[in-house]
């Protein structure tokens, strides 16, 4: 077996909460912040869901394979796992991890400095009026975060990164990350630091909230090329309402890691692709979410209910769908359909196969990732 080394953080006995509710609509209506942040059940959904993903990708001939439960139970406690088998499929389909599992899983990768308690202490001679405004603005409709003691928590940790990085400080958007991790309530805020600090310095999130946000200029311009491309249809529907640049929609999904409009469980989700893959894995997750309601948007002429549907309705529709595609046995049709699962067609596959016949000399050949393109690739 080949093996892929995480060195994790730590293991937790912690209460688990689980990763996936049973609740679905078919309605597609712009959620409020009470209904993203809906309390999380306490269970973890035990099914034979990996049996049948298998069965649909064979059906489907994909050849990619996941994470069976107990191979997840194996990455968290020694922190390897078989690396032939697709990582970001794993934990996009999984039912059997915990919210408490996904984010331990993205602790793995953060390295601990033990400095948190330290640059929590606000300086004196520093201004901290752009975190003291926003945390008051996060989450304003839910109960939790009216609480003296968590909006506390929430403007230490950004304090202890503004106190941290100099250059950036603070930038909007920081604090939706922060709280969305500190809504699970693992009551573990130097982790949740150490996961502030790792997407915004390890990850080179910084170009974001620095100054001109040159790296959000630039992941946008991606973004639009991107959609134009694969949605020529919708790019010209939207053209005619006045919709000329969709930074004006998506741009909070990169400020945010898709923490502000989205049900906790399926953000931390992402925000574990994103651990995994990078910036890339946002762009390509939201564009797949708008191809989904590609019919739906295009039947909408109304500017503000476009632009209002993809900030504050998409991700939490999409995830229903999700939960909806599970039960109907036809998750990978639809992630086939929408591009986040690509599969080679028969003639392509044989076309392949010539070219790199030619090129063979005296080296040995594994044709098994020319056939398939995996997932995201």
């Amino acid at each position: 077996m080949i093996q892929h080394n995480f060195n994790p953080f730590r293991k937790s006995n912690r209460q688990a909460y689980s990763l996936f509710d049973e609740k679905s609509s078919h309605e597609i209506t712009v959620e409020d912040e009470l209904a993203i942040l809906k309390p999380i059940p306490k269970y973890v959904w035990e099914d034979d869901y990996y049996e049948q993903l298998k069965l649909e990708l064979k059906y489907y001939k994909v050849d990619i394979q996941v994470l069976s439960h107990s191979e997840w139970q194996n990455l968290l406690t020694t922190g390897m796992y078989d690396s032939s088998k697709n990582l970001l499929l794993s934990i996009f389909t999984t039912r059997s991890l915990t919210v408490k599992q996904v984010f331990d899983f993205i602790m793995m990768q953060c390295q601990m400095t033990c400095q948190f308690e330290h640059l929590k202490k606000q300086l004196k001679e520093k201004s901290y009026e752009c975190i003291t405004k926003d945390v008051h603005r996060t989450f304003k409709s839910s109960d939790y975060f009216q609480k003296e003691e968590v909006l506390q928590r929430l403007q230490d940790i950004l304090v202890a990164y503004s106190n941290l990085d100099s250059e950036v400080s603070y930038g909007q958007g920081m604090n939706f990350i922060v709280a969305g991790l500190m809504y699970l309530d693992f009551n573990n805020d130097e982790a949740i630091f150490e996961i502030l600090r790792t997407i915004i310095m390890d990850k080179e999130w910084r170009q974001l909230y620095i100054n001109g946000t040159p790296g959000l200029f630039l992941l946008m311009a991606k973004f639009n090329f991107k959609f134009k491309k694969r949605m020529p249809e919708l790019y010209q529907h939207f053209l005619k309402l006045g919709i000329e640049d969709m930074s004006m929609c998506a741009s909070a999904f990169y400020l945010t890691l898709c923490m502000q409009h989205s049900p906790i469980q399926f953000s931390l989700v992402l925000l574990a692709m994103f651990f995994i893959e990078g910036d890339d894995i946002i762009t390509k997750m939201i564009l797949s979410m708008i191809k989904y309601f590609e019919n739906y948007l295009l039947k909408l002429n109304d500017f503000q209910l476009i632009i209002e549907f993809i900030k504050r309705g998409l991700i939490n529709n999409f995830y229903r769908e999700i939960q909806k595609c599970r039960k109907q046995q036809r998750l990978v049709q639809v992630l086939l359909d929408i591009g986040l699962i690509k599969r080679k067609d028969k003639q392509h596959k044989q076309k392949i196969k010539k070219g790199l016949m030619k090129q063979l000399v005296d080296r040995p050949l594994a044709f098994g990732n020319d056939v398939y393109s995996y997932f995201f690739r």
